[in-house]
C-alpha cells in the first residue's frame, strides 16, 4: 500500500470513529459540571464513574394527528463506567418515597429509554451514598 492508501484509509477510520461518537452522546447536549455538583462528583469518581455533562439535555419530538411538538427532557448529570453510560439523579429529599414507587419507577424507566443509557445512579448527597437503577426487558 502507498502513502496515499494509508491516508485515505485513516480518513475512512477518523470519520467512522466521529460518526460512531455523534451517535452515542452528540444528540446529548450538556455543559461542564460546576462547583454546585463538587460534593456529587467526588463521590461518583470514588465509585468509579467519569461525569461527562452537567445537565444533559435532549430534545424529543412528539407528533399529534401530524403537528409536531417539541419538549426537553434533562437529568442532574451524565456518567461513564466501564463504557457504559449512566444518567444521575440527585435526590436531596431523601425521605420522600421509594425508588419502587410507581411514580419513580415510570419516570427513570422513561428517562433510561429515552437517553438510551444503561441505567440511572440514584445519589443521595446528605447521606454520601448512591444507589445504581437497571431495567431488565
Amino acid at each position: 500500500m502507498s502513502v496515499k492508501d494509508w491516508i485515505i484509509l485513516a480518513l475512512l477510520c477518523l470519520v467512522a470513529l466521529i460518526w460512531w461518537i455523534r451517535s452515542r452522546l452528540g444528540r446529548i447536549s450538556g455543559r461542564l459540571p460546576g462547583r454546585s455538583h463538587a460534593k456529587v462528583v467526588a463521590l461518583l469518581e470514588e465509585a468509579g464513574y467519569e461525569v461527562l455533562h452537567a445537565r444533559p439535555r435532549l430534545t424529543v419530538q412528539m407528533e399529534i394527528d401530524g403537528t409536531a411538538y417539541h419538549f426537553d427532557l434533562s437529568c442532574d448529570l451524565l456518567a461513564k463506567k466501564h463504557g457504559l453510560l449512566f444518567l444521575v439523579k440527585i435526590r436531596r429529599d431523601a425521605g420522600k418515597g421509594r425508588l419502587q414507587s410507581k411514580q419513580w419507577r415510570s419516570n427513570l424507566l422513561r428517562d433510561v429509554l429515552a437517553f438510551r443509557t444503561s441505567g440511572i445512579v440514584v445519589v443521595y448527597p446528605e447521606k454520601a451514598k448512591l444507589q445504581e437503577v437497571r431495567f431488565r426487558m
